[in-house]
């Protein structure tokens, strides 16, 4: 990041195609216009403008300590921009109260997480139920989900492992499993295969992308990698808070 004043505002995967073809021309399901994050007299964000559709995978990559990150939080309600406006569908996110903000993440919202953040005395298929029933879903019913999404992702045999039991790329997949059971309409993930070797991340970056496209959700996907991002269906970078490149 720089710092002017807050007053001025491994392995190559590149060689494969997208694994969605882009979505077409429909309303951005998730939308920030003129972002700005100020952390002190450091610009985190210098109006910033962008727009996911349903459906879309979008990669944000950058230098570190330029603003990707900083991004994805204002994105997901978990910063409030100084200035500027976020929008998931029709809700305005950067006006609504802390507590609001908290139920719009839970309900509305899936995360995915490079260290997989998964509760290591859980087996899978309840670690990937605790949000539903957070949210007042009965157990038997959340865990029949949480069974049904870990399906999908392909661990149908490990619902019963616990994280210390699985490798890092079917840790990674329950982690994903949690972030699309809700049915969210957007999914952000932070470097999501950052601590896996690029085979794996590719599976990993596969799956998450094209499930949570299938699902209709908008992804937002901070990475490093340009192998990850050209996973997605587009790429922003992010340059002393600037988009410099869509």
């Amino acid at each position: 990041m720089t710092q002017p004043s807050p007053h001025t505002t491994q392995q190559s995967l590149s060689q494969h195609q997208p694994i969605n073809p882009r979505p077409g021309t429909t309303s951005p399901a998730l939308t920030g216009r003129g972002l700005v994050k100020y952390y002190g007299e450091v610009v985190g964000l210098a109006g910033v403008d962008v727009a996911v559709r349903p459906g879309e995978a979008l990669a944000v990559m950058g230098p570190s300590g330029n603003g990707k990150t900083t991004l994805l939080h204002v994105l997901a309600g978990i910063l409030t921009p100084d200035q500027g406006e976020v929008w998931l569908g029709g809700d305005r996110v950067d006006q609504l109260s802390d507590a609001q903000r908290t139920v719009l993440r839970r309900r509305r919202l899936g995360f995915v997480f490079q260290d997989n953040q998964l509760l290591a005395e859980l087996p899978a298929d309840e670690n990937v139920a605790l949000p539903l029933m957070v949210d007042g879903i009965s157990r038997r019913d959340a865990i029949g989900r949480a069974r049904a999404t870990l399906a999908q992702v392909g661990l149908a045999n490990e619902v019963n492992r616990r994280p210390g039991e699985l490798s890092g790329g079917q840790a990674q997949r329950v982690a994903i499993a949690r972030a699309l059971v809700g049915e969210p309409q957007a999914v952000f993930a932070d470097e999501p295969t950052g601590a896996l070797d690029a085979t794996t991340g590719a599976q990993v970056i596969d799956l998450l992308v094209g499930a949570a496209t299938h699902r209709g959700a908008a992804v937002v996907v901070v990475t490093h990698d340009d192998a990850v991002a050209a996973r997605c269906h587009r790429v922003v970078r992010i340059v002393d808070g600037r988009v410099s490149q869509r």
